[in-house]
């Protein structure tokens, strides 16, 4: 798969964090594109992390490694962590991982947004 389809990233901010939206293939050739843009959002200390894979439909294990990298470099800086999934390969490649032991799968950008405002000292 890798090659085959490129990664688009897109970053937007909404009150409650940045939320970093990424479209295709999540794989060996393009999880370092996610990575850069995700850690040079975190360079800037938001409030919270949004990872939106809603447009993911493929996610191998070089994309499972980023999104640990960012559970420890979030969890390092205090960030709170979002990741949204609700293609059914890429909940279960997290499940499988057991990433999601390390942070809550939403089902929607929305339901990500409510999580964080509910979270202590917000």
């Amino acid at each position: 798969m890798t090659g085959e389809r490129t990664l688009s990233v897109r970053v937007r901010t909404v009150p409650e964090a940045v939320v970093v939206a990424a479209s295709g293939d999540l794989d060996l050739g393009s999880a370092p594109v996610l990575r850069e843009r995700a850690r040079a959002v975190l360079d800037d200390r938001p409030a919270a992390l949004v990872v939106d894979l809603t447009g993911i439909g493929f996610c191998g294990s070089a994309g499972l490694q980023v999104l640990a990298e960012l559970v420890a470099e979030t969890a390092d800086g205090g960030v709170p962590l979002a990741v949204v999934a609700g293609h059914r390969a890429v909940v279960r490649a997290v499940r499988l991982s057991h990433l999601d032991e390390a942070f809550t799968l939403h089902a929607t950008v929305e339901d990500a947004r409510d999580w964080i405002r509910r979270q202590p000292g917000r």
